[in-house]
């Protein structure tokens, strides 16, 4: 385990330190659109508010899953395993941005990410790619601004993705999913001619 860890932290040292002033305005944006849920927050709502029946279901199932992993899940982790951020132990971790102070593992922006962008991807197909790069670089994001270690991000999006599925299924058995409301109506359709 600890070679591990050691790997771990030449990883985000190795992460953090190659920086220039372009990447840091990219990367320190980028983290911040996690913080508190805060972009997929309004996403829901927009969609709570203006969408479709389909939309606000869908922002229903996201809501559902975030309470649940944010309040239940999220917690008994951190209690399990605390693990101090980088910059509080590592010298040579520089910052940008907040400092935050509970626990490092598992990451929240991660699993938010990983959760949001999965259910999304699914439900939007054609905002499948623009999600998955914003994931790629909200992950990379985080050692870079000195607030996590790579393997918080890794439990982060492994627990994100779970919830996702979860929250695919979910939106698979109510039929919300693209391409089912069709094979409904064929479905229906045919039984109407037959």
């Amino acid at each position: 385990m600890q070679s591990v860890l050691h790997l771990d932290r030449q990883l985000t040292l190795w992460i953090n330190q190659h920086h220039n002033p372009v990447l840091d305005v990219l990367f320190s944006g980028v983290s911040r659109l996690g913080d508190a849920g805060a972009a997929w927050l309004v996403l829901a709502t927009l969609l709570l508010i203006f969408g479709a029946r389909r939309d606000r279901l869908i922002a229903v199932i996201f809501i559902m899953g975030l309470l649940l992993t944010e309040h239940a899940v999220m917690p008994g982790l951190r209690d399990l395993w605390h693990r101090p951020r980088p910059f509080t132990y590592m010298s040579e971790i520089r910052t940008l941005g907040p400092r935050w102070t509970y626990s490092s593992f598992p990451s929240a922006h991660a699993h938010l990410w990983g959760q949001a962008a999965l259910l999304f991807a699914v439900a939007y197909p054609r905002f499948k790619w623009p999600l998955i790069i914003l994931l790629v670089l909200t992950l990379y994001s985080r050692p870079y601004v000195g607030n996590h270690h790579v393997l918080d991000l890794l439990a982060g999006l492994a627990m994100g993705l779970a919830m996702g599925g979860l929250e695919v299924l979910t939106a698979w058995n109510a039929r919300l999913l693209p391409g089912q409301r069709q094979g409904r109506a064929r479905s229906e359709e045919g039984r109407a001619n037959g």
